[in-house]
């Protein structure tokens, strides 16, 4: 991905809290031909450095995914920045965070992907009242995941970039902030939290 250095986001920690924050993305790999993209839920494994998720069975990505270098794609907020809103003349740009992973991707066995669905499961259940856990679920509920193929991918480069104003003086950046949260554009926060 093409980074400008002043929106290069460096501080491991920023990168981690985001991948933490975004846990749907899009996994990009190639099948000879061309790239295959496909969005998908995401669980990151800070301790290992890894990523897991599953596809569709139906999805042929998943044939020609064992071993090749995958791109995960994971985006936040986004919004157009109009010129009108700075104090001199200028062009409008957009505003966005994006992280990139890069890796090597490997099947799930069928005992791995029950393990990363259990987990998954506890990880967005939560403690709701009603929690839905895999061990709580009915047998042909379970046996649902026959249709699905998971994979890990071993993260080897991580690239972030968060473009969000940081170049425009305070006075701009503040009336920057105040049309997109008059839009209810929800990188205005992000923004404000940014720029403290």
């Amino acid at each position: 991905m093409y980074i400008q250095n002043r929106y290069s986001v460096q501080e491991q920690e920023d990168i981690i809290a985001f991948i933490k924050a975004h846990p749907f993305g899009i996994v990009v790999t190639h099948d000879g031909g061309k790239p295959i993209a496909t969005h998908v839920p995401l669980r990151f494994h800070e301790e290992t450095r890894h990523m897991t998720t599953h596809v569709s069975k139906a999805n042929p990505q998943w044939k020609t995914i064992e071993g090749q270098d995958v791109l995960v794609i994971l985006q936040g907020h986004d919004a157009y920045v109009s010129a009108s809103w700075y104090g001199h003349e200028d062009v409008s740009t957009w505003n966005y965070q994006a992280v990139h992973l890069y890796g090597k991707a490997t099947l799930f066995s069928e005992d791995e992907l029950i393990a990363d669905l259990a987990g998954m499961l506890r990880e967005h259940e939560g403690d709701r009242e009603q929690a839905i856990v895999w061990e709580n679920l009915s047998e042909s509920v379970q046996r649902q995941m026959k249709g699905i193929v998971g994979f890990r991918i071993e993260i080897e480069d991580i690239q972030a970039t968060f473009k969000l104003s940081q170049n425009r003086n305070d006075a701009d950046h503040e009336r920057i902030v105040s049309e997109l949260e008059k839009e209810g554009k929800p990188i205005a926060d992000v923004m404000r939290k940014q720029r403290r």
